[in-house]
């Protein structure tokens, strides 16, 4: 998946020190995201692997910008697909959570062929509830995960 700045690419082993440094180790992203999780940096691959997430990096300078997805989901009790981004706290307030975030809503919608969209997101994460409510999003309802409380929001394309 690419964007005009960003682009999704397979991880490699290689970016377990990069994501420690930038994600794994910033309590302030942890907290949105893994919950209280505490990943090793010797984990993180197999970890962000078993997870299906993707890096998301910068088109021309190839610096990781931190994690992004579209998984299989059934939160909603259907067959859906949900998009997600991790962001490293320096990339925060650019638009990079919103650009990979379209493109990841078109990619449901026109790759995958699905009606709609879910995000979740911590209670708490105000900026990725803005961002999500601007990408289009409502929300559904809230749900209990093993990395806790998430919201459920949704984007019916029909």
């Amino acid at each position: 998946m690419r964007t005009e700045r960003l682009r999704l690419r397979a991880l490699n082993q290689e970016d377990s020190k990069t994501l420690y440094e930038l994600i794994f180790s910033d309590k302030d992203v942890i907290k949105y995201t893994f919950g209280k999780d505490t990943i090793s940096e010797q984990n993180i691959y197999e970890y962000v692997k078993q997870i299906g997430l993707k890096v998301l990096e910068n088109n021309t300078t190839k610096e990781i910008i931190g994690l992004a997805g579209v998984l299989p989901c059934s939160y909603l009790l259907e067959d859906d697909y949900e998009f997600g981004f991790i962001l490293a706290k320096k990339f925060w307030g650019l638009g990079y959570a919103s650009e990979i975030g379209k493109a990841q809503i078109e990619s449901i919608k026109n790759s995958l062929f699905k009606n709609r969209a879910i995000a979740t997101v911590y209670p708490e994460n105000f900026a990725s509830i803005k961002c999500i409510e601007k990408l289009g999003l409502k929300y559904e309802t809230t749900i209990s995960t093993e990395r806790g409380e998430r919201l459920v929001y949704l984007l019916n394309f029909k």
